[in-house]
């Protein structure tokens, strides 16, 4: 804050010193560098990045920031988190750095929440000629549980590598120097330092096109992902991928909200003799099930019978090791599933809170938070709206403590469920089911699906 103050200040006493004469002093810039964000801290809640006071974007943790380009001067970059009931956001780490003119500037956010630890990698941008043929990419250590690393980088068409062609060696919080390739699909392959047999991530081949550069920085896993590592890349154009590892499978659970649809058995076969799931009643939620490469289409039978397929449902565009859902949804014969990859991540500072909305009668539906005995008042705001059939709502950021959820008639205070008493500590994430009451037309259950 000084800092600012005395900057604050200088600026004022110039503008005082230039007043008569009509001359500006201000500096102006030369030049322009690249600034971008990362959030490596393992369990931390969405990340404000910030220059100065201006967002720069939020980012979960793996993520980036999108590269922004900024005049050449000297910048505090701040990164905050928002927690619940509190008007201000907490700021948990700054440095201050100097933008050089052509150079790329990355913020790299690791540590954990108590002692966060800023490490900053600068590298020229690259000023690309039309009729150049490659690309250029670099990798970076962000894995705080790993030791050193070697990272392989080959074409997909070509030979498997052997020990001792790595292009880098890195230890956590390093970054490589950037090196070209030409254009084509690559396969990127972490192992450990000096040991190509020790695999931690073989990652699916990616296409790369001439004239783009890339950031590919390797992180612990977390729920998100079934693999234990992944690899995030994130282009100077700002376009972001993950490079998922193909050997970790993704899953899949079945949450069962259709009042219409009896108890079933889930077959991944259509001559129904591979039975993942048993009698799945109304209200309930599956363990996570492994999803067989092939058998993209689930077959759903009444609960000990062959006899009949109620429906199936393709498992479309499911991502590479990831953990999906999959909400049985909808009423008589037209039942259907629907899958989504929601956010599994545990944040230490706050407690996530969703609803999926398989309540056939009600097309739209808000949500709302009390404190526990609490009345829903006239003047209350939902905390969740506009959550519509057949989809989830947003994320609700919670701090830890005792609630009443009630969930009513879009716009208006008519309860449809509720209270519906919950205790909730930091760090949970709770999913919630609104479906039909089976017994009782016209009401409407909550309930809760959460991964156990």
């Amino acid at each position: 804050m000084m800092k600012r103050t005395f900057t604050f200040l200088a600026c004022v006493a110039t503008l005082i010193l230039t007043a008569c004469t009509g001359e500006t002093k201000l500096p102006e810039a030369t030049g322009k560098g690249g600034v971008r964000g990362i959030n490596a801290i393992p369990g931390a809640p969405a990340v404000t990045f910030r220059i100065e006071e201006r967002s720069l974007g939020t980012v979960t943790y793996k993520d980036s920031s999108t590269p922004a380009l900024y005049d050449n001067f000297e910048y505090s970059f701040n990164f905050d988190i928002s927690i619940p009931d509190e008007d201000e956001p907490q700021r948990i780490a700054t440095v201050a750095a100097q933008i050089e003119d052509g150079q790329d500037h990355v913020f790299a956010l690791g540590g954990d929440l108590t002692n966060p630890v800023i490490t900053t990698w600068v590298s020229e941008l690259r000023d690309w000629n039309d009729t150049e043929t490659v690309f250029e990419a670099r990798f970076a250590h962000l894995a705080e549980s790993l030791a050193g690393v070697d990272v392989y980088f080959y074409e997909e068409s070509g030979p498997m590598p052997v020990q001792g062609e790595q292009i880098a060696t890195l230890s956590y919080g390093e970054v490589m120097s950037k090196a070209d390739f030409e254009e084509g699909s690559y396969v990127a392959l972490v192992t450990a330092a000096g040991d190509i047999s020790t695999v931690y991530h073989s990652a699916n081949p990616v296409a790369l096109t001439a004239r783009s550069s890339h950031l590919i920085s390797i992180f612990d896993g977390d729920e998100n992902d079934t693999s234990p590592y992944i690899l995030r890349s994130m282009s100077d154009a700002g376009v972001p991928r993950r490079l998922p590892d193909p050997s970790y499978p993704s899953t899949v659970r079945f949450v069962h909200g259709a009042s219409t649809l009896p108890a079933v058995d889930v077959y991944f076969d259509e001559a129904l003799t591979d039975l993942v799931a048993a009698n799945v009643l109304l209200g309930e939620a599956t363990m996570d099930f492994d999803v067989v490469p092939g058998a993209d289409t689930l077959y759903f039978t009444p609960t000990g019978s062959t006899a009949t397929v109620l429906f199936s449902q393709a498992l479309n565009d499911v991502p590479t090791s990831t953990p999906t859902d999959l909400y049985i949804t909808g009423t008589t014969d037209t039942w259907i599933g629907v899958n989504l990859s929601q956010d599994r991540a545990s944040a230490a500072t706050l407690a996530k809170l969703s609803l999926y909305h398989s309540a056939f009668d009600a097309e739209s539906m808000d949500l709302y938070v009390v404190e526990r005995g609490a009345e829903l008042a006239e003047d209350a705001l939902p905390r969740l709206s506009r959550i519509n059939y057949a989809l989830p709502s947003g994320t609700a950021a919670l701090a830890a403590g005792s609630y009443d959820i009630y969930v009513t008639e879009l716009f208006s205070k008519n309860v449809l469920a509720g209270p519906y008493a919950l205790d909730i500590e930091l760090g949970d994430v709770v999913y919630l089911l609104a479906y039909d009451d089976a017994l009782n037309p016209g009401s409407v259950i909550i309930g809760d699906v959460s991964l156990p």
